[in-house]
């Protein structure tokens, strides 16, 4: 049914406040009879959750919400889902705004060499297995209200001397363009020359010296490509390559 249009009908529900819409959504996704395509945001969030079991700061002043993507099963490059939103993200503002943003692999979005917004991506088990994404951007955040602990690494619009975006505009944007990626282009079944070209060519990673903590040690070395498989690949200074799929580069 949901594989018929590339602009499926959705429910957004805004909310003043939540604990995580990631859990709202992955709640509704569990409890429906039908697939689920809705849009969930929320003011600020209590209990935002990142990568790795991290919390995630979200006060008044951002922007937080999630997607679900009903998908069919068949698709062959799933992992693949997460880089797509960060593109969507990165396409979304520059097209509202003219602020060209920067994708740190694999979820992270930003700016001026600090972190703009994060992205969750999680699978729910449901009527159908469904992709949740979870996309946190900071906009009217002044720079006294981001704790002192995190001004070397957190940055807003605001905080840049920047003019945010209308959130439901933004929301709509990032939610329109994934849809095309994901429905109209099936680009987890198969992802298409000019998207990996979109996504290394906006890469924040690609050209930097990283650490990865392995089971086996930490290995260092230089983001060289994002691979079609969504992963990074990092080369070591004997030339070896390794390809990452998961975990965090420093």
């Amino acid at each position: 049914m949901y594989e018929s249009s590339f602009t499926p009908l959705r429910e957004f529900v805004f909310l003043e406040k939540s604990e995580s819409t990631n859990n709202d959504i992955k709640l509704k996704i569990r409890q429906s009879a039908e697939p689920v395509f809705a849009v969930i945001s929320a003011k600020e969030q209590s209990g935002g959750r990142g990568r790795l079991g991290r919390s995630f700061f979200s006060p008044s002043g951002g922007l937080y919400f999630s997607i679900s993507f009903p998908l069919s099963g068949e698709e062959k490059n799933i992992p693949f889902f997460t880089l797509l939103a960060g593109l969507s993200v990165s396409l979304a503002i520059e097209q509202l705004t003219g602020v060209r943003t920067l994708i740190k692999w694999p979820n992270d979005i930003y700016y001026n060499d600090k972190k703009l917004g994060g992205i969750l991506c999680e699978l729910v088990s449901g009527k159908t297995l469904t992709a949740a994404a979870g996309i946190g951007i900071n906009l009217s955040l002044e720079k006294e209200d981001i704790p002192e602990e995190l001004t070397s690494v957190m940055t807003s619009f605001c905080a840049e001397g920047l003019s945010p975006p209308k959130t439901d505009e933004l929301i709509r944007k990032i939610t329109d363009i994934l849809d095309t990626f994901i429905y109209e282009q099936k680009q987890l079944f198969s992802v298409s020359p000019e998207i990996i070209g979109a996504i290394r060519s906006r890469s924040y990673s690609i050209g930097k010296k990283v650490k990865y903590e392995t089971e086996d040690g930490v290995i260092s070395g230089t983001v060289t490509n994002i691979n079609t498989n969504g992963a990074a690949e990092i080369t070591l200074p004997d030339g070896t390559k390794r390809e990452i799929f998961c975990g965090e580069i420093i």
